[in-house]
């Protein structure tokens, strides 16, 4: 068991390092020491299955990809069965939970918004609110708090939080409805299921999507789809700027889009035009102003 004294740093147990492997130490030192332990220390306990007490108040990114065993470090991108947890004797920043996985996270204080692929569960440590990841709450059948409930089709999230990355790497084939609007990177690395979001939601909507179905009721920002791999997204509205950068396969459909180069917009066949609207409860004369953007 680890024991940090904390005054407001960033990035601690994030599994990524600040996404090390794009700026090769130059933001984040993986051996910067907090307090006794360096930031490697605090991530290698984690995965060991361990806890990590802090004491203090933390930044952002508390326990981002928390549970994964990551590629861009040598991992093989699932997940780490019995990670360890994190309790933090405080209030924590923005963005806790980033793309979370497994394991889990006890706060006493406040928690900023918008938080990550987080939800709230009946804790089991007096005086801490606990929180798994959305995905394995969906895998695994988590009792979640109200107003969020779940049950045999999937979860049902109703809390009026703003997250990120909702869904990460979801591979269960059920299905995740936001009543509101979703944060970036709604869907990222989805294997199967599907994601409703009734609202908006903002940038790098199903970004490196791998497969399933992600279903908008407003408009989504800037590369929507991007770096896509398969899968579908329904837009029903505008999917914004650079829709499917990088684009590998899939497909997405929505009213308005700008595409980016080899990705096209292209009409939809009759048989298109009857999934489009079956997916957004359309008429067929509402589903002739849909288009598909993607690669053929």
């Amino acid at each position: 068991m680890l024991q940090i004294l904390a005054s407001g740093e960033k990035c601690l147990g994030d599994f990524t390092f600040d996404f090390y492997w794009q700026h090769q130490g130059s933001r984040l030192d993986m051996d910067q020491k907090i307090g006794e332990a360096s930031l490697r220390q605090i991530v290698q306990s984690l995965r060991e299955g361990e806890r990590v007490n802090i004491s203090g108040d933390v930044g952002s990114r508390l326990g981002s990809s928390l549970g994964v065993d990551l590629i861009r470090l040598g991992g093989k991108g699932g997940p780490i069965e019995g990670t360890g947890s994190i309790v933090v004797e405080g209030d924590v920043g923005r963005r806790m939970g980033i793309s979370m996985l497994r394991g889990a996270i006890y706060v006493s204080g406040r928690v900023s918004e918008p938080m990550g692929n987080v939800i709230e569960v009946d804790s089991d440590l007096t005086g801490y609110r606990m929180f798994v990841s959305i995905t394995e709450a969906l895998e695994k059948g988590w009792d979640v708090t109200e107003p969020n409930h779940l049950d045999q089709q999937g979860l049902f999230i109703e809390d009026g939080i703003f997250r990120d990355t909702l869904g990460a790497r979801n591979p269960a084939d059920k299905t995740i409805k936001l009543e509101g609007d979703a944060g970036m990177s709604t869907g990222i690395l989805m294997r199967s299921g599907q994601i409703i979001v009734e609202g908006c939601a903002q940038e790098n909507t199903a970004v490196l999507l791998r497969g399933g179905r992600i279903l908008v009721r407003g408009s989504t920002k800037d590369f929507t789809g991007a770096e896509m791999r398969g899968g579908e997204v329904f837009i029903e509205g505008d999917a914004g700027s650079f829709t499917c950068a990088r684009m590998k396969g899939g497909v997405v459909y929505a009213r308005q889009a700008l595409p980016l180069p080899p990705a096209k917009r292209h009409p939809l066949s009759p048989s298109e035009r009857t999934v489009v609207a079956r997916a957004l409860e359309l008429g067929p004369m509402q589903a002739l102003m849909y288009s598909r953007f993607g690669l053929q």
